[in-house]
């Protein structure tokens, strides 16, 4: 501070030590915004690849269904049933039999 004849000149003031803790708050509350926009992406990516991966099982699932369903039709054919049937020795009651289905 400049002086005059050992004292303090009047005009001039003492300058007070500018405070850090603003803009040092203010950078941690970038940091903290950036950090959460950069998690928030990364579960949105992570739910897009888990939601492909779900559509691809339905597909496959759905496939697998279609296959299963023609077996059984395939398999409870009226002709396949009589021509097994045929083959084994079955066929209707004789006349005057009790048949009980259960």
């Amino acid at each position: 501070m400049p002086r005059t004849n050992g004292k303090l000149n009047p005009r001039t003031r003492p300058v007070a030590k500018r405070s850090r803790l603003w803009p040092t708050l203010l950078g941690v509350a970038i940091v903290a915004a950036g950090f959460g926009s950069l998690m928030v992406r990364l579960e949105v990516t992570q739910e897009g690849y888990r939601l492909s991966a779900l559509r691809e099982e339905r597909r496959d699932l759905e496939a697998r269904n279609r296959q299963l369903r023609l077996t059984v039709a395939e398999l409870s054919a009226h002709e396949r049933l009589r021509a097994i049937a045929a083959k084994d020795g079955l066929g209707p009651p004789p006349a005057g039999h009790v048949v009980i289905v259960r």
